[in-house]
């Protein structure tokens, strides 16, 4: 059995090298004709005395005889990959300058459609990847052709980059036609074409990209939406020295509830042969993120996805009792397995079978013998797509002070190349607050002084303003003589310290600003950036909670900050918005204004006075909003609901206890220390920063309180909180099983 299983194998490597070798051929043979016709094609076009009509036909000739070498060559580089042939030669590349390269050499098929080719590329202009240039460049014009030509008429094109885990990742987006889930992975299998695509083509450029990049050590991957367009994403690894040693924090990601988690992958491989059921089961044993279970024909296998959770199934075709194909036709015709990802394990490898398959339905197509690597690369990017493919991005809504349009705090990071240019010099750092006596303040300092630290920055000065204009002048004064390199500050007054700030600019501080900037002063010119949290974004997260705790209808009323302070007013106008547009039943009825945080309980108080039947306060800030939580308790309205913004020490308590504080959307002041720290990094360098940077929005209630504080200060949730949210929990846990024995009884 083991001669002949063996011989078997061996019979199919040979075929396989036998096709590989048969393409590579025939692309050579197929060369020599063609270049005869595209040669005397060309002399024709040259020919002045060709009338319109005939040169017209020359040009299709020159069409279709340049689509035809394309394919010669993508043909040919498939079967050198496959024969192991194709050899690379990495080296260090400058990718700014190739991908410029090759969107100049596109540049005319896009005006031909009408397509704007757009790059998002400044910050990266000195970017260093470990790359085969060549195959770089075949790449990029393989998915910037696909781009254009798969694009709608007046479309766009946007190739972007960014750093991630060590690893350079381009993205070229398009305004085209799309296509569906489904076709995610398959889109990469040899000679697989997009369904209903009037494009011309095999099928082969995509399947050639992303063997490629695995050469180069990369990664590939796609989204899309019908009718909407597709983002192709590859990435490079970067040389030792540009690798991330500090970036802005990973921690902020907040997965959803319902993410399944890489070790609960659970497999069904149905194949009757056992030297094929060993191989793959000695292979997963190598992966602790899967389990799985074997089944050796069909019947066997549908009864096992009947009664077990299973992800993913590896179905043989040719199988003892039903064919592959009725297999896979019943578990999608079953309601709870018709969304299992299936993957067909065959020997069959030419392509209208892998065609045939993958037009069934089939999420993705492997060829016996299989290749280890490739099986498990497929593997997860298969569950990848089927099962993680709604994991929602934190997408930041908030705009800068002068309307800059945001960049994640995500894509900050220096290289190890950048922190030893850092450290050798030994710099000073300076911070200048507004006021320093709030948990916020305080998680933020925290964040710069723990980054600087790792960067080797001294910090020579912390300042507290007490939120007055004129100490403020005069604590930066006073910096200033300490001949800082970099101070970080936080305007009082963005008019009356505009002068302060200008000075510490022209004597050659770089500057980076939180939550404000002064009036007057440029970005790159004056100072290296601003950040702050997603304002906009937490004052939908507010508005969200308010109407879900109102059941969608009722009346409110509005604290909000009376002061030109661009965050506080973006707060309220997501909040406004928010409600107007998608909660008609609820009625904004009242909006008082407030220069103080202490003015919180003397507004609310009169508020709820004129307006006896108000449901619900949304406070700017939690100091005030505390203060209106004091005026429900005074006029005895504890069923009226507060929202508010920013996680302090007393609004946490209140809402762990579930009180008339329901929910709030918070900051995350530690990583947004973080993110002002790597940015004075930047400006150290003369790295270019984008004019405005926003760490992502939090949506905190009493069911992730505990958690949030823990994301929002980097540290553990006070004791008080803690007990306070889990006797709570206890308490609503012995009243949902009291519930469930009387429906019973």
């Amino acid at each position: 059995m083991e001669r002949v299983i063996i011989q078997a194998k061996e019979e199919a490597e040979k075929v396989n090298m036998a096709k590989s070798s048969f393409l590579s051929k025939m692309s050579h043979e197929l060369r020599t004709p063609l270049n005869g016709i595209l040669g005397f094609a060309q002399l024709l076009e040259m020919d002045e005395s060709l009338n319109e009509q005939q040169r017209d036909f020359a040009q299709e000739i020159l069409s279709g005889g340049s689509h035809l070498l394309s394919l010669i060559n993508d043909i040919l580089d498939v079967s050198r990959i496959e024969t192991g042939n194709l050899k690379i030669s990495v080296e260090e590349v400058h990718l700014l300058t190739v991908i410029k390269e090759c969107i100049n050499i596109v540049q005319p098929l896009a005006k031909k459609k009408n397509i704007s080719i757009y790059s998002q590329l400044d910050q990266w202009e000195d970017m260093i990847v470990l790359a085969d240039p060549i195959r770089l460049k075949q790449i990029l014009l393989n998915l910037l052709d696909n781009a254009i030509k798969y694009n709608q008429e007046n479309g766009k094109v946007i190739v972007f980059c960014r750093l991630q885990e060590n690893k350079q990742y381009i993205h070229i987006v398009d305004t085209g036609v799309g296509f569906s889930v489904e076709e995610y992975t398959k889109v990469f299998v040899p000679f697989y074409r997009i369904e209903s695509t009037k494009e011309e083509g095999t099928g082969i450029g995509f399947s050639l990209v992303k063997q490629l990049v695995h050469l180069m050590g990369g990664e590939i991957n796609v989204t899309s939406n019908k009718g909407t367009g597709s983002e192709f994403c590859f990435s490079l690894p970067l040389p030792n020295d540009l690798k991330t040693v500090i970036q802005w924090g990973e921690q902020t990601e907040f997965p959803p509830t319902n993410n399944r988690k890489e070790d609960n992958y659970r497999l069904l491989y149905i194949e009757d042969n056992e030297s094929n059921l060993h191989l793959v089961s000695n292979i997963i044993k190598s992966q602790p993120s899967y389990t799985l279970l074997s089944a050796c024909t069909g019947k066997e296998g549908i009864e096992i996805v009947a009664n077990e959770k299973i992800d993913l199934v590896l179905l043989d075709i040719n199988l003892p009792d039903i064919n592959g194909y009725e297999v896979f036709e019943i578990l999608k015709a079953g309601k709870e397995t018709k969304d299992i990802a299936v993957i067909a394990v065959s020997a069959n490898a030419m392509p209208k079978d892998i065609q045939y398959t993958l037009d069934k339905g089939f999420d993705n197509y492997l060829t016996k013998p299989i290749h280890v690597q490739e099986f498990l690369t497929i593997l997860s990017e298969t569950l990848n797509n089927t099962i993680n493919q709604n994991i929602p991005d934190h997408k930041i809504l908030s705009t800068g002070p002068h309307g800059e349009e945001a960049v994640s705090a995500k894509t900050l990071r220096l290289s190890l190349k950048e922190l030893k240019k850092i450290k050798k010099k030994k710099y000073k750092a300076a911070i200048a607050m507004h006021y320093t006596g709030s948990d916020w303040s305080r998680s933020q300092l925290e964040g710069m002084q723990t980054t600087f630290d790792k960067m080797g920055i001294e910090v020579v000065a912390v300042t507290n303003a007490e939120f007055k204009w004129k100490k403020q002048v005069a604590d930066i004064e006073s910096i200033l003589a300490k001949n800082p390199d970099i101070l970080m500050s936080i305007p009082v007054d963005p008019e009356l310290t505009a002068s302060v700030y200008q000075k510490a600019a022209q004597a050659g501080v770089k500057l980076v600003f939180m939550d404000n900037t002064p009036n007057g002063l440029q970005h790159r010119k004056d100072y290296v950036s601003i950040v702050s949290a997603d304002n906009y974004g937490n004052g939908i997260e507010s508005a969200n909670i308010m109407a879900e705790k109102l059941d969608r209808k009722g009346k409110v009323g509005i604290i909000y900050h009376d002061a030109d302070f661009f965050a506080t007013k973006q707060r309220t106008e997501a909040f406004e918005k928010t409600i107007k547009e998608k909660y008609p039943d609820i009625q904004i009825v009242d909006r008082r204004g407030i220069t103080d945080s202490n003015d919180g309980e003397k507004v609310a108080f009169a508020m709820i006075a004129e307006h006896q039947d108000l449901n619900g306060i949304f406070v700017v800030w939690d100091v005030p909003a505390e203060g209106a939580l004091r005026a429900t308790r005074t006029a005895k309205k504890s069923n009226l609901v507060i929202t508010t913004m920013d996680l302090g020490m007393n609004v946490a308590l209140e809402i762990a206890q579930d009180g008339p504080i329901k929910g709030l959307g918070a900051q995350l002041p530690y990583q947004q220390g973080v993110a002002e720290a790597i940015l004075a990094g930047y400006g150290l360098l003369g790295k270019q920063a984008p004019p405005y940077v926003a760490v992502p929005s939090l949506k905190v209630m009493k069911e992730n309180v505990i958690d949030a504080w823990q994301l929002v200060y980097h540290e553990d949730a006070p004791d008080i909180i803690q007990s306070v949210a889990k006797s709570r929990s206890a308490k609503e846990k012995g009243e949902q099983q009291d519930e469930s024995i009387d429906r019973r009884r």
